[in-house]
């Protein structure tokens, strides 16, 4: 009960104090976000979320947790990508040193910390598919991989932000399954924060005038440790009794990884740079739709819950990591085929939305 109670009680009101605390100096120091081609936001948005959300990790983490042991390699990444994003919010970081502050931090992670992929589980109904030499290659170019989809996804008010609190709390239940104590309560510490975090930004009546953006100091962090979750959990040598399949993160990860494939699939068969800024995510889609934003964040966090859900219960209801890897691609095949449409889509439903507005 403490556990479920208090830590994350602790961790939403150390994160809202440091946001309080923190606002002020943002807006004096210029960390601020400015509406210009991209961003349509009203106004100058301090970028003290991704600041704020470390500070209550760290104390919650300190607190909480008899024993910090590998987990200090997650906090020692968390604070090196929130000091890279401090740094590229106030004034510009190269893509190429961010790219290589996500590397360090994830080596941080499979050297420091000792925590990488060992096994991709029998996804072909064949036999576990054991990765030997290619772990630790492979763990880095997941790492990286989401950090950087994490990054894309914060394009609307509560969108990267609940979604990272959907999949910290799926995270939380399935350390409870696998009998990971260390690894639940510091999963609720960080769903607390990001509760926390997103009273300041999501729209609510409570938020007032005091919004706040997370910031690439934010989703960075937030995506490196989704990473290392991700793998802490669905690999047998980290937890007491059995692991997670590494397909049913898939499916908690959910439209993280499935917005990530799509745009990159995308801007690669344009000639363009993967990484690249562009308004191709599906957020930015079904804005083109007509959808307000917070009706596109509440679809959005909504779908990509009960993706996590359908992943759980499949494991659970004791379908095969064949059956879960095969209608998981199917669901990326699905969106490809949906998106490589979407200004057929967007034309279809202006018409349509048009017509219901026209009808009251």
């Amino acid at each position: 009960m403490f556990d479920f109670f208090w830590v994350p009680l602790f961790c939403f009101l150390a994160t809202a104090f440091a946001v309080v605390l923190l606002r002020p100096l943002a807006i004096a120091g210029g960390l601020v976000d400015r509406p210009d081609a991209r961003k349509r936001h009203q106004g100058e948005v301090p970028l003290v979320g991704g600041i704020a959300l470390t500070i209550a990790i760290w104390a919650g983490s300190l607190i909480f947790m008899r024993s910090q042991g590998y987990y200090v390699a997650l906090l020692a990444g968390l604070t090196l990508l929130a000091i890279v994003g401090i740094a590229d919010d106030l004034r510009g970081v190269s893509p190429v040193a961010k790219l290589g502050a996500q590397f360090l931090a994830a080596m941080l992670m499979t050297s420091w910390g000792g925590i990488y992929l060992h096994s991709l589980g029998d996804l072909f109904a064949r036999r576990e598919i054991l990765l030997a030499n290619w772990g630790i290659p492979m763990t880095l170019f997941a790492a990286v991989a989401v950090t950087n989809a994490m990054n894309m996804s914060d394009g609307l008010d509560g969108l990267a932000g609940g979604l990272a609190a959907i999949i910290f709390s799926w995270f939380a239940y399935l350390a409870g399954e696998v009998e990971n104590g260390a690894a639940q309560r510091i999963c609720i510490i960080f769903t607390g924060a990001i509760l926390g975090f997103l009273i300041f930004n999501i729209r609510n009546p409570l938020r007032g005038k005091h919004r706040v953006f997370l910031g690439d100091a934010g989703s960075l962090m937030l995506g490196f440790a989704i990473v290392w979750f991700s793998v802490l959990l669905s690999q047998v040598e980290y937890n007491a009794q059995k692991s997670v399949p590494p397909v049913v993160m898939l499916w908690v990860l959910g439209f993280v990884l499935i917005d990530l494939f799509s745009v990159v699939v995308r801007r690669v068969m344009k000639g363009k740079n993967p990484l690249s800024a562009d308004r191709t995510h599906l957020h930015h889609v079904l804005l083109r739709l007509g959808l307000g934003p917070d009706a596109i964040v509440l679809v959005i966090l909504v779908c990509n819950a009960s993706l996590g859900l359908c992943g759980v219960l499949g494991w659970k209801a004791g379908l095969s990591e064949q059956t879960l890897f095969l209608l998981f691609l199917g669901l990326v095949v699905l969106h490809l085929l949906v998106m490589r449409s979407a200004w057929r889509i967007i034309r279809i439903g202006r018409r349509m939305i048009s017509r219901v507005r026209a009808r009251h």
